[in-house]
């Protein structure tokens, strides 16, 4: 058997302002995308219980384990292209006349330094057909941020900016009532929501002082927004039961969320590259 193996990189491109604001702690994104401390955990402990010394004969019919190559269940597999999507922009400006909703979703923002919330779902659609990958999605993710902000409160404050791609993962193996999500006891009700971190800043604005930011970004997957390793671990379902997932048809629906403050326009969108395995 021949053995290939794939490796994702992601560019990241982050601008730093002199005069930023202390940071906050560090927060863990919690998506299937990033292992949780407790997995990585897991693994080191079994990783420590193998043993030193295996035969040839051994080592020639062994598969790799998840405690050796991260995921198991996409090693040595086939990527193969499933789509793509982009979202409508979200804009937050202080004047939404004239424009047209089906080309982007307008709010008006709060007077500053009040900061402006988002949170718009339903920005674009992937439908997959049943047994579309074998084991996981993984995804390359490109937002494009735009923000002007400006100081007109007669002191100094905060100019605030973040953003999340939010991700409903619909598949038909979620509508029993019988399965619970044990991250809130409930059932799932047809769907795993997933938000995946863009980007951020906050920093400080003397009065009458203005700054911009043009980015353009990309983060590739690490475990993928959704697996079969993800489904067991995360979620609790039985192997056979992650396996099953990837035999049923799966749709992804996209939205933003974030915030903004002392910005006289901002928009934000993202594209979404989806891979899959086979």
């Amino acid at each position: 058997m021949k053995w290939t193996a794939c490796a994702a990189t992601a560019a990241l491109f982050v601008t730093f302002n002199a005069a930023a604001a202390p940071a906050d702690k560090s927060v863990v994104e919690k998506s299937p995308d990033v292992l949780a401390p407790m997995q990585l955990k897991k693994k080191t402990v079994e990783r420590a219980t193998l043993p030193l010394v295996l035969s040839p004969t051994l080592l020639a019919a062994a598969a790799p384990t998840t405690e050796e190559v991260g995921d198991a269940e996409s090693f040595g597999k086939n990527v193969i292209y499933l789509g793509l999507a982009q979202t409508l922009p979200v804009t937050v400006t202080d004047d939404c006349t004239g424009s047209d909703p089906t080309l982007e979703r307008c709010l008006i923002a709060n007077a500053a330094p009040a900061t402006t919330t988002f949170d718009e779902a339903n920005l674009a659609t992937i439908s997959l057909p049943a047994k579309a990958s074998k084991s996981l999605l993984c995804f390359t993710l490109t937002p494009f941020i735009f923000v002007n902000w400006q100081n007109s409160t007669g002191a100094p404050a905060l100019a605030r900016f973040n953003a999340v791609a939010d991700i409903t993962i619909a598949n038909p193996l979620l509508d029993d009532p019988a399965l619970i999500d044990p991250n809130t006891g409930l059932p799932f009700g047809g769907v795993i929501q997933v938000g995946l971190t863009t980007w951020s800043s906050t920093h400080t604005l003397q009065n009458g002082e203005v700054d911009n930011e043009r980015s353009t970004q990309s983060r590739a997957c690490i475990a993928g927004i959704i697996s079969q390793r993800a489904l067991i671990d995360n979620y609790g379902l039985t192997a056979n039961q992650a396996k099953d997932f990837f035999k049923k048809p799966i749709t992804l629906t996209f939205g933003s969320r974030g915030s903004v403050a002392l910005s006289t326009f901002t928009q934000y969108f993202y594209g979404f590259r989806v891979y899959g395995d086979n």
